[in-house]
């Protein structure tokens, strides 16, 4: 299982550029899943490019919730892979449905547990608000969550674990506490590391450097820095 940052808050690659956005290609089992589309269809074309990823053969793309940073690099998806299914969160059909639809892709709105392909899971739509969902990957250590902003809050991992009946190995994403108060930032640190366990996260988009240093000094979490242009395999 690899992952590409195409697009994320920081730079990470000579030559590439970064926005306040998201979107991360998995490759799995010679299957491809684009999380995320960025915020600007050139940002996701520009770095694609320069990364030697075409996303013209990309199997899944998945939108968490509707919030910009997430998918507003649609009209270059649309240009490369017209027709590809977008999977979309509940509550998102009146406007990334009809938006998505106008440009020539597939929306698909999710409203319950779906698996994509073998071990491959989105997960119910969580209320923050916005809606958002999660995608999930079975791995030999344990579940992979990826995360777009966490705005129904780390509370959902446990709900996951939980349908899935499996533990949570590495966590991957946005975790929207770049301006959260330090009592919130503690109280996330401290559920993650007591409740959810998991022995992998990759913050990235709107985490937060406050919350990686907590995660750090808990010395109970392997933490892994990526940004644009970055990959990781596991």
């Amino acid at each position: 299982m690899e992952l590409t940052v195409i697009s994320d808050d920081k730079i990470g690659r000579k030559g590439l550029v970064a926005k306040h956005s998201l979107s991360i290609l998995v490759v799995r089992n010679l299957e491809s899943y684009l999380f995320g589309m960025g915020i600007d269809p050139g940002v996701l074309e520009h770095n694609s490019k320069e990364l030697g990823i075409g996303l013209d053969t990309v199997d899944y793309v998945v939108v968490s919730h509707e919030h910009t940073p997430h998918y507003g690099g649609y009209r270059y998806i649309s240009a490369e892979a017209p027709f590809t299914d977008v999977f979309i969160p509940y509550g998102a059909s009146e406007s990334l449905g009809r938006l998505f639809a106008r440009n020539g892709l597939k929306p698909r709105e999710v409203r319950a547990w779906t698996q994509l392909s073998e071990g491959v899971y989105l997960s119910k739509p969580f209320y923050g608000p916005p809606y958002e969902h999660f995608m999930v990957f079975e791995h030999g250590k344990g579940l992979v969550v990826l995360s777009g902003c966490m705005h129904p809050g780390v509370t959902a991992l446990s709900s996951i674990s939980e349908f899935l009946r499996k533990g949570i190995y590495a966590i991957v994403g946005g975790f929207h506490l770049a301006n959260a108060p330090s009592t919130i930032v503690e109280s996330y640190t401290k559920y993650l590391i007591d409740v959810v366990k998991p022995r992998l996260v990759i913050p990235l988009h709107c985490s937060g450097n406050e919350f990686v240093n907590k995660l750090r000094e808990t010395g109970l979490v392997e933490v892994a820095e990526l940004s644009t242009g970055d990959e990781f395999r596991m």
